[in-house]
């Protein structure tokens, strides 16, 4: 049993985007191509694949890869799933993926050519979604017990805000040693470890208190593994708001934030300071972007300049209010409450609104927030600014929640895509990450470190690049 501290949204994997759905779903559905430890593209349901030009690819599937039916996975199958993204009513997050297909051409069973519209640089690692068998695919609305796909294991129950339940897929080449995996849902981190610590659940990743990471070390039942990781966590900003429209306001708000003191006392160095969206560990980092050291008589200036004067001097009156927005879990409404506190110094007053999970989502999607923090998972296509940030990505489209909106930076990431040339798209990257960092539609807040902790008998567990729950594949008991 594997606790997670919130619910899928959703387990169709057209459908998916949130952290818990997208590490649980490759068990369930893999995709033509996974990321590797690397974070580039490596063949998952392809066997090989060629460029054959500027805007075709040629793909040839594995062999005898079969569905939970019995079925065996072919080009059909690859096909309706990804011409199922355009389907009137899915509202697919990945519909902007269909778009940029011009033709599906299938040769036979097991080969068939992809022909885009325009060069598409991020083509492979789109093509990670889940394959759905062409019955499924064609249908907008399904329930988790109608879903199946290739993967080692199958869906045997799913119920919102309590557990995902997985059996293995009986006809997977390689049979997986568990029998069941349960995926607990359990929000209260002190309740999640107590679990894991009497033996209920035997797996657990970040989010970890980090007050509680000593004492995990030190159980001799227990094993710990840390590594730095690519998960990206930000406050977010809605840009339509009177206040946070202002350039000089989000510039105060990121001045007046210690960073290093949450990280170093309320995180305990868990996590890593991050100034853009990619990691140092990605190819297309860029370091030399605008960064924002604490300055709190540097964010009172910019206030002031703002036009929001501090009514009282060092009063109690504050020079405006906002509501910021976060889960109900522990270290999180913590990190809010930090945040609120040291604005609060510079004069803004913040309510912090702790929600549930499926309501702080919805919230988001629907712009319904001032300010609020998540974290994005795995970030390994830099192409996430395009559907971050890109004018044409305002929801169900894209993740621009907070309408963001710069031609400059539309048509750079726009050149990224059609542009497939390693060095020119790491260029064009660096300008982008330049303009986010001056612009603040979010704020860099850190890097997480991945952090593991499992019953001493669990072996061969290794997680994914992005959290992925794949590794369980591979596990089993060792006494």
């Amino acid at each position: 049993m594997v606790g997670i501290e919130a619910s899928p949204s959703t387990l169709d994997p057209r459908l998916a985007r949130d952290a818990y759905a997208v590490q649980i779903l490759p068990l369930v559905f893999p995709g033509l191509f996974t990321i590797g430890d690397n974070l580039e593209p490596v063949p998952e349901l392809v066997e090989s694949y060629q460029q054959l030009d500027e805007l075709t690819y040629q793909f040839k599937l594995k062999s005898e890869i079969r569905f939970a039916s019995g079925k065996i996975l072919t080009s059909q199958d690859v096909k309706a799933t990804l011409e199922s993204l355009l389907l009137p009513g899915l509202n697919s997050p990945y519909l902007d993926l269909a778009r940029k297909i011009q033709k599906i051409k299938i040769l036979d069973e097991e080969n068939f050519q992809i022909k885009l519209k325009q060069a598409y640089a991020p083509i492979l690692v789109e093509l990670g979604i889940g394959i759905l068998p062409e019955g499924l695919a064609e249908k907008t609305s399904l329930k988790s017990s109608e879903l199946y796909g290739a993967g080692a294991y199958q869906i045997e129950e799913f119920i919102p805000g309590s557990k995902v339940v997985l059996v293995p897929n009986p006809y997977y080449p390689q049979r997986p040693y568990f029998e069941k995996i349960i995926f607990k849902i359990i929000p209260e981190d002190t309740t999640r470890l107590l679990s894991l610590e009497k033996g209920e659940v035997q797996l657990l990743q970040s989010p970890i208190p980090p007050d509680e990471l000593t004492r995990l070390k030190e159980n001799p039942e227990l094993k710990l593994w840390m590594r730095p990781g690519i998960n990206y966590s930000y406050l977010g900003f809605n840009l339509r708001d009177p206040i946070l429209s202002n350039l000089l306001v989000r510039k105060a708000i990121a001045y007046a934030i210690n960073r290093d003191e949450i990280i170093h006392c309320l995180l305990k160095d868990t996590v890593f300071k991050a100034d853009t969206l990619l990691s140092p560990r990605h190819w297309a980092y860029e370091s030399e972007v605008e960064k924002y050291s604490y300055q709190p008589e540097r964010a009172k200036e910019l206030l002031d300049q703002a036009g929001y004067p501090d009514p009282d001097g060092d009063g109690p009156l504050p020079r405006f209010r906002l509501a910021y927005k976060t889960s109900q879990n522990q270290v999180r409404l913590w990190i809010a409450q930090a945040i609120a506190e040291q604005l609060g110094k510079v004069g803004i007053e913040v309510e912090v609104r702790s929600l549930e999970w499926g309501t702080l989502f919805s919230d988001i999607q629907a712009g319904n927030f001032q300010i609020y923090t998540l974290t994005w998972v795995g970030v390994v296509e830099p192409d996430i600014y395009y559907t971050i940030f890109h004018s044409q990505s305002i929801p169900p489209a894209g993740a621009n929640r907070g309408g963001y909106f710069n031609p400059e930076l539309d048509q750079l990431l726009e050149q990224a895509r059609r542009t497939t040339e390693r060095k020119e798209r790491r260029q064009i990257y660096s300008q982008v990450q330049k303009i986010i960092s001056q612009e603040l539609p979010y704020l860099s807040l850190w890097y997480s470190m991945d952090i593991m902790v499992c019953r001493r008998e669990l072996a061969g567990f290794q997680l994914g690049p992005g959290g992925e729950w794949t590794g369980l594949i591979q596990s089993r008991w060792e006494q």
